[in-house]
């Protein structure tokens, strides 16, 4: 009998011995059976970011996100066996410090990427198969300030329902599973639930311990100041060549600017939105005169066509745009009592009219006070504007008939240098210190008006 023959006779035996105690040959992976496989994990930089590509042997669904405390990035896929290890530490890139994954209930794979620092999904998307390229699922990362990073836990990319669920009921994190063992992945995963990104609380950086103030001034009321961050939820706001939304950064620095102005003790800050959500611009004007706010500053970033153009600009209400605002809501408001110091609730409309206008005027004087005391503080602090960088506009959260008001854009998003500075963390505390220096001096002058 030859070798060969040989060979065939052993496997027929063992194959018949099987047979005869009920055991089953084990499948090969994956070959006919459909079966997603997880054929490879690649890292590498692109324009600046750093990039996952996570090779599968057949085009799939995803979902991916990020979580905090530490910071994370998570990416489910549809249940997938492995050709390589489970986890793994990762010594490419100063973005990424592991992986590791488990099963989860739903047939879902899920991944956990561990970051070194904390850094924002930058793009998410998925490339089919072509020439001797995979299917691949491809996720950019961009490191991104403290503030930033927060901002945008709340956004989920890909299949936000993958496995049947929403994500507001996702599965929790897992941990890396002991070798070779998915019922240790299994276990640690449904004892330590943790909520979705949706339900995680934002946090800011610990303040710093509040000077008490000067004697003297311990019965003085703190100035109320509502900040707005502009955009959220559905409305992105102006997108940037990387991906970057306008809704992301301008919640990063009202809440780095709401940290700076508590910090000094004088001031109570309310936020129209802490979260990613879309709130209609009559309720940020609404919201201002409920809290009867001293201040209402909304923040926001541009995008042009140019891509050379850069710098801040501050906008308050043009004339043109408070004359048509006065007389709506001199028609409106004629019989609801208190508006802006005047009470309208008796008089005509003619009449009303003229009391709100001339109220009105008064208010915009402060936003244009506010204005050129915030255009100084910007060139203190090297924040670079524009030429003739106090504007007027017909923004309708600048039309708050009781608050000086004022729209902050903060730089274009058409520009690649200054999305960078805007992302940043140190330009976030920069514009924000220059923001504090400019009410500072805003109420000083106030308060010195008020004394003669």
């Amino acid at each position: 009998m030859t070798r060969l023959s040989r060979s065939f006779v052993i496997l027929y035996v063992v194959f018949a011995v099987m047979l005869a105690f009920g055991l089953q040959p084990a499948p090969l992976q994956a070959q006919g059976t459909g079966t997603q496989v997880v054929e490879g994990i690649r890292y590498g930089l692109n324009a600046g970011k750093t990039r996952i590509v996570i090779d599968l042997n057949r085009k799939t669904d995803f979902r991916a996100f990020t979580l905090a405390d530490p910071p994370r990035l998570v990416i489910d896929l549809p249940q997938a066996e492995w050709k390589i290890p489970r986890s793994r530490p990762v010594t490419a890139g100063d973005v990424i410090k592991s992986y590791r994954s488990g099963d989860l209930d739903g047939n879902l794979t899920r991944i956990v990427f561990d970051l070194r620092k904390t850094a924002v999904i930058a793009g998410a998307f998925v490339l089919e198969k072509s020439g001797t390229a995979r299917d691949r699922v491809v996720i950019d990362l961009s490191p991104a300030s403290e503030n930033l990073f927060r901002a945008a836990l709340e956004r989920v990319y890909g299949n936000k329902t993958l496995g049947g669920a929403a994500l507001s009921s996702a599965p929790a994190p897992v941990t890396a599973p002991a070798a070779n063992s998915l019922a240790a992945a299994r276990n640690e995963a449904v004892a330590r639930a943790v909520p979705a990104p949706e339900t995680l609380a934002p946090e800011v950086p610990v303040r710093k311990p509040v000077t008490p103030p000067p004697a003297g001034r311990a019965a003085e009321r703190k100035y109320v100041i509502v900040l707005d961050p502009g955009h959220g939820g559905a409305d992105p706001g102006a997108v940037a060549d990387n991906g970057m939304h306008e809704k992301v950064i301008t919640l990063a620095v009202a809440r780095e600017l709401r940290r700076q102005l508590e910090e000094t003790g004088r001031y109570r800050v309310v936020m129209t939105r802490d979260r990613d959500v879309q709130i209609r611009l009559r309720d940020r004007l609404d919201m201002a005169r409920k809290e009867r706010a001293d201040l209402f500053i909304s923040i926001h970033a541009d995008k042009i066509q140019r891509r050379d153009v850069r710098g801040a600009s501050i906008y308050t209400l043009s004339r043109t745009a408070s004359d048509a605002e006065t007389a709506r809501l001199a028609e409106r408001e004629n019989t609801a009592g208190v508006v802006a110091g005047v009470d309208l609730g008796s008089e005509s409309q003619e009449i009303a009219g003229i009391l709100l206008d001339l109220a009105m005027r008064e208010k915009m004087n402060e936003s244009s006070l506010l204005a050129r005391f915030l255009e100084d503080a910007f060139r203190r602090k090297s924040v670079r504007l524009l030429p003739n960088s106090h504007r007027s506009a017909g923004f309708a959260v600048l039309k708050a008939p009781d608050v000086p008001s004022v729209l902050i854009e903060t730089g274009f998003l058409s520009n690649p240098a200054e999305v960078k500075l805007l992302t940043s963390a140190e330009f976030q505390r920069r514009i924000s210190s220059a923001v504090v220096d400019g009410v500072d001096a805003y109420f000083r002058k106030i308060r010195a008006l008020q004394k003669i």
